[in-house]
């Protein structure tokens, strides 16, 4: 899935599991909500940038043999690791650290999301016990592997999702952030398959 899918899903699913909790203290848990849904693929958009701005490569490249080298691979699966933040998650749990626990908790959502959405592309996430990749049936952006249907989904999907949060959001800047991350993620849509198609 995208990024800001991740963000926007998580938040609606988390918030919900927290619904017991005031309008304050859901706010201030929105914070480590999208921090923990994002960080998994930071290490992709720095790979992206390194490749794209400072070390200008071809795509074909980028996404055809630099992204599976196994240094890279591996820096992917530390950020994607269900064993590590499972840990993380036990021992926030253990020790009363309740945004700590939803920040791990939102990690554990994303490798749940793009555990069935990754084809050839995925990640080692039960590393470092294992090295296992699931290749799924399914890819959140490959017309092999029915991505444009996907796609489709995981869009109407997000942006139903932000209708059902965006009231309970109370700052502007978290509203605008909101309505940004929906445009950017239409934008982004058509700019992955452009970018992957160079590479087919």
């Amino acid at each position: 899935m995208n990024t800001q899918s991740h963000a926007i899903v998580n938040l609606f699913l988390l918030n919900r599991a927290f619904a017991g909790t005031t309008i304050e203290h859901q706010n201030n848990i929105n914070i480590p909500i999208v921090l923990g849904s994002i960080l998994p693929d930071l290490p992709i958009v720095f790979f992206f940038a390194w490749y794209t701005w400072i070390v200008p490569t071809p795509q074909r490249v980028i996404w055809g043999t630099l992204y599976f080298t196994k240094t890279w691979q591996m820096f992917f699966d530390l950020f994607n690791s269900i064993p590590l933040y499972l840990l993380l998650a036990i021992a926030a749990y253990l020790l009363s650290q309740k945004t700590v626990l939803i920040f791990a908790l939102a990690n554990l959502l994303h490798f749940v999301e793009d555990f069935f959405v990754h084809q050839e592309d995925g990640h080692a996430h039960f590393f470092p016990l294992s090295d296992y990749k699931f290749m799924s049936p399914v890819s959140y952006w490959d017309s092999r592997y029915f991505g444009q249907y996907f796609s489709m989904f995981e869009l109407i999907v997000t942006l139903v999702l932000s209708v059902c949060i965006f009231r309970h959001i109370t700052s502007w800047w978290g509203k605008g952030a909101l309505i940004l991350a929906n445009l950017f993620l239409i934008f982004n849509h058509s700019l992955w398959f452009m970018i992957f198609s160079l590479f087919r």
